[in-house]
């Protein structure tokens, strides 16, 4: 009797109605087509994205920063006289701006993935989520701040580049690596060359920002318009005290300095920004072997 039960519940086991295959079936293919569109979307998508900007250096022919020996840069090669097109721009950066009249520069950082052209539109919002081609990306497309001109003569003081912190390491997600004083030693200069010129910036802040009072109290480190030498000065003072590293990096109300901003994870609304002073005409030596760690940097 008890054997007829066994095979009794075996039989019911086995049933199942037409309807709930369908739904079982179509349940499968959904976790499935899910799973792998997440895989893509936060993965695939970003690593492909990097390929793509990375290709266009051979149209670009980026210059890498010299890197530093015992925490000290040295350049010394005279800058090369380079071919113009007929609107003052670098004929380097022709075949790319024949893709996206609105790219106006390259930024380069070396011992990085970062070497990427820079875009810049009539707001801060459209290459948030729009790569290179135009066209509706998650990763979006490094771009400078609308409100700075690259044009010689300008009067742009701080220029800031914005770009993604993807949690692959896609982006701008290899600037944490400055939190590591011994990179920085190494790696104190950076590469931001503008359609019209080439230049290199020493690195003097990494710091951290917030954009909501609910996680700290907000820094506004975009700051482009300043009233005086005096209110110039106050910005970078206050860039200074919130660094994670003591440089010994000086700057003047004449120097012109480069933010790069992305998201940091630490908390909510939270970013990261590496500040970098332009390379002076003439400065061929840069000395940062006695940077430091702060002591009780200023935090958000």
């Amino acid at each position: 009797m008890a054997k007829n039960n066994n095979k009794t519940k075996r039989k019911n086991r086995k049933k199942m109605d037409p309807v709930s295959r369908i739904i079982l079936f179509i349940s499968v293919i959904v976790f499935l087509g899910s799973g792998g569109y997440l895989v893509y979307k936060y993965f695939g998508e970003p690593l492909l994205e990097q390929m793509e900007l990375s290709s266009y250096k051979k149209d670009y022919k980026s210059e890498e920063p010299s890197t530093a020996d015992d925490g000290v840069w040295n350049n010394e090669e005279p800058k090369k006289e380079e071919e113009r097109l007929e609107d003052g721009t670098l004929a380097s950066f022709k075949v790319i701006r024949e893709l996206n009249s609105d790219v106006v520069g390259w930024i380069t950082i070396p011992n990085t993935q970062i070497d990427y052209p820079v875009v810049q539109a009539a707001d801060n919002y459209f290459y948030l989520r729009h790569n290179i081609n135009k066209e509706y990306n998650y990763s979006g497309c490094p771009f400078l701040d609308f409100r700075n001109s690259v044009k010689p003569g300008s009067g742009t003081r701080n220029f800031i580049i914005y770009g993604h912190h993807r949690r692959n390491g896609t982006m701008f997600a290899k600037l944490t690596n400055y939190n590591d004083i011994e990179f920085y030693k190494e790696n104190p200069v950076i590469r931001f060359d503008t359609i019209y010129e080439r230049s290199e910036w020493v690195v003097f802040s990494n710091f951290r920002a917030t954009t909501s009072w609910a996680t700290g109290t907000p820094f506004n480190y975009i700051q482009t318009d300043f009233k005086d030498d005096a209110d110039y000065l106050k910005l970078i003072d206050e860039i200074k005290k919130r660094s994670l590293i003591t440089t010994p990096v000086d700057i003047a109300a004449d120097d012109q300095i480069l933010l790069l901003s992305t998201c940091s994870y630490e908390k909510s609304n939270w970013r990261m920004v590496i500040a970098a002073r332009r390379v002076r005409d003439g400065e061929s030596k840069i000395d940062v072997s006695s940077a430091v760690m702060a002591f009780r940097p200023l935090m958000p």
